[in-house]
């Protein structure tokens, strides 16, 4: 039976191209870019040309980079040790982030900080004038998600951080990019201050984060040591890591059609809409909404079980964020004022490049055949 992968949200396969970074890294690239040999500096110097790949791709300016271990260590290290410390800080958080986000923000609110977290729409989407409106003189930080892992809902990061600058020159801007880096390009970065990546969304490995900021923007390292990534984050650079995420982003800029996912989407969502008690929670304007994530409910169904079913099928999707799936419910869910109903039924679908459109309507076709039977159940 063959597997159709429509988990990509959570992680990704890594690209089978990343073998020859593993070759060359095993024969050559292996010792510690901070020593002092030839051999070693070598290292270093791989690791600044991957700093330079990332950058371009996310279309930097005036902008520098340094290596993490994950997405959520990114997003912890700006929002607890970056942006200007202050008396009377106040922060502005958009209103459906990631874990890695919000819970930062909670504790900067428990340990007596203001923070205003800011209302998505309907849909999802945070309103940029709403971001804006609730700067202050005392900001110190606004984070705004890019595209929300959950739902697929995209924010105008570009237009956010512009109205966010002209209120208050002096407020840092960040956006978690994890599940937008090189899916959705950014036109003008120059107001973004900080910009957060995962390598394991992008087909490479997971244990590879970075942080994209500005040379003015304020930052303190979290992880205390020898002083590597030029003191803003110590311990041995992860080599092989960096190396795959760079060679990762380069492979979607060259190989990776911009409307491969878009095809994906109207293909699985023109089947999704001849199911009964079918309602799409991701946005379908097609302007708010990112193309290789897509939420739907299915209507007296548990997404759960929904999930097992498709699983023998060999068709792998989620309920939600696989980072919140050990938590029991969705913030999303709360974030958008779903019904119980439409919460319970909620199940999330996340292409590759990899995908193909026949998978797509096959995963649809699955979902109405397999929803039709545990109604028979459910609904008694």
């Amino acid at each position: 039976m063959k597997e159709i992968y429509l988990d990509n949200a959570a992680t990704t396969k890594p690209l089978e191209e990343l073998k020859e970074v593993y070759t060359a890294y095993a024969a050559d690239g292996w010792q510690n870019p901070s020593a002092l040999y030839a051999s070693a500096t070598r290292v270093q110097k791989q690791i600044d040309e991957a700093k330079e790949t990332l950058l371009h791709a996310f279309g930097a300016q005036g902008h520098k980079c340094f290596f993490t271990s994950c997405g959520s260590e990114s997003a912890n290290t700006v929002i607890l040790r970056g942006a200007k410390q202050k008396k009377d800080m106040h922060y502005v958080c958009g209103g459906a982030e990631h874990p890695c986000v919000e819970e930062s923000f909670k504790f900067l609110q428990n340990a007596g900080c203001g923070v205003t977290f800011v209302k998505t729409n309907k849909n999802g989407v945070v309103p940029p004038e709403a971001v804006a409106e609730a700067v202050t003189e005392n900001t110190a930080l606004v984070s705004v998600m890019h595209v929300n892992n959950e739902t697929g809902a995209k924010n105008d990061v570009e237009r956010i951080a512009a109205l966010v600058k002209a209120k208050n020159p002096q407020t840092m801007f960040h956006s978690d990019g994890v599940q937008a880096f090189c899916k959705e390009r950014l036109q003008n970065t120059s107001n973004i201050d900080y910009y957060t990546v995962s390598a394991h969304k992008l087909h490479a490995h997971k244990g590879t984060g970075a942080v994209f900021y500005k040379d003015h923007a304020p930052l303190k390292p979290y992880i205390l040591g020898g002083g590597q990534e030029n003191g803003l984050r110590s311990g041995t650079q992860n080599t092989l890591g960096i190396l795959a995420f760079a060679a990762a982003a380069d492979y979607f800029g060259k190989n990776v059609a911009p409307g491969h996912f878009k095809l994906l989407r109207n293909a699985f969502l023109d089947e999704c809409r001849n199911i009964p008690d079918v309602t799409i929670l991701s946005p379908e304007n097609e302007a708010d909404a990112c193309a290789h994530i897509v939420n739907i409910s299915v209507l007296g169904v548990n997404g759960e079980t929904l999930l097992h079913t498709l699983e023998a099928a060999g068709v792998y999707i989620s309920t939600g964020s696989a980072c919140s799936s050990k938590k029991g419910k969705s913030r999303i869910a709360a974030a958008l004022g779903l019904t119980q109903e439409e919460a319970a039924g909620a199940v999330r679908i996340s292409f590759s490049p990899f995908n193909t459109e026949e998978e797509a309507v096959f995963a649809a076709r699955e979902i109405a055949k397999n929803a039709a039977v545990l109604r028979k159940f459910m609904r008694k």
